[in-house]
């Protein structure tokens, strides 16, 4: 699910800026990246978007700075730019006086200069404060996402209801199919058996055997606990990883669609069929934007 939100806190001599995007993603991927990035502040973002977000991709940038510019501790990576010159230099010398090199743009590739944080130097109560204001700003993340996933779940609430009166349809239908079925099996049956001997009741028999192999009703039954399921899964608040288990349930429908189309003849039955698979494709693409 898409969500946004950014904020500046400023305590003491300390400034800090968070931007928090989010993507669609079918597991949770987190991207940190920032100069208040350390590997306790890594940790200490990833542990609390952990425990607010289940799925989607996460790009945090994370700033923390001193406010005073005065002290900042601008730092020079000298060892990146001399691997970068040292490879840069082969080519100089392959190329001898037809290359001129220039220091400038070197100076300008990232992570060349950066600002040294020792996150672990702070005290407890700046650590509180930056961990506070990190989980104020996720909160506001997840309200975004909220207001956006009330309008995903009108729409799947309403592919949901087509799909279930179109199933109540096919069931009717059916029932006149396997009827009109059953009696052209008899007539089959007996216009290819000579034999006057053979019991009436063979013929039934059989003929409902044939008949049962076309009988979808097992598959509609499936299909609508399915969207059963879905439609209790998207309003109970209680139930974590929404979103993996919405994937299976539209998977599975899908492939009750799939076997209905194969055992029966039915053009109407068909029709309605094809209603219900452009329906799963709606929540097939909405799911992948929940939890």
């Amino acid at each position: 699910m898409t969500g946004y939100a950014q904020g500046r806190y400023e305590f003491d001599n300390i400034s800090l800026n968070i931007i928090i995007k989010t993507l669609n993603h079918r597991f949770l991927d987190i991207s940190i990246k920032g100069t208040g990035v350390t590997p306790i502040t890594d940790k200490l973002l990833r542990n609390i978007i952990k425990r607010e977000i289940v799925r989607g991709k996460v790009d945090v940038t994370f700033d923390l700075f001193e406010a005073d510019p005065r002290n900042w501790d601008v730092q020079f990576n000298d060892y990146l730019l001399e691997e970068i010159l040292n490879r840069v230099l082969r080519f100089k010398k392959k190329y001898k006086e037809n290359l001129t090199l220039s220091l400038e743009p070197f100076l300008k590739i990232p992570s060349i200069f950066y600002l040294d944080q020792k996150f672990d130097s702070f005290s407890e109560e700046k650590k509180q404060q930056i961990s506070t204001s990190i989980e104020s700003l996720i909160s506001t993340l997840i309200q975004s996402r909220s207001e956006e996933g009330q309008y995903i779940q009108e729409d799947l609430n309403n592919s949901i209801d087509i799909i279930q009166e179109t199933i109540a349809i096919v069931s009717k239908v059916q029932e006149s199919v396997e009827a009109s079925l059953f009696e052209k099996y008899v007539e089959k049956i007996k216009r290819f058996l000579d034999n006057p001997e053979i019991d009436e009741r063979r013929i039934v028999q059989e003929a409902a055997i044939a008949t049962d192999r076309s009988c979808i009703k097992e598959e509609l039954q499936r299909l609508s606990a399915h969207c059963s399921r879905l439609s209790d899964l998207i309003i109970n608040p209680e139930i974590l990883a929404k979103g993996k288990e919405a994937d299976f349930l539209a998977q599975e429908m899908q492939r009750e669609t799939h076997t209905i189309s194969s055992k029966t003849g039915s053009m109407e039955i068909h029709s309605s069929v094809l209603k219900i698979r452009r329906e799963i494709e709606k929540i097939k693409q909405q799911v992948q934007n929940i939890e």
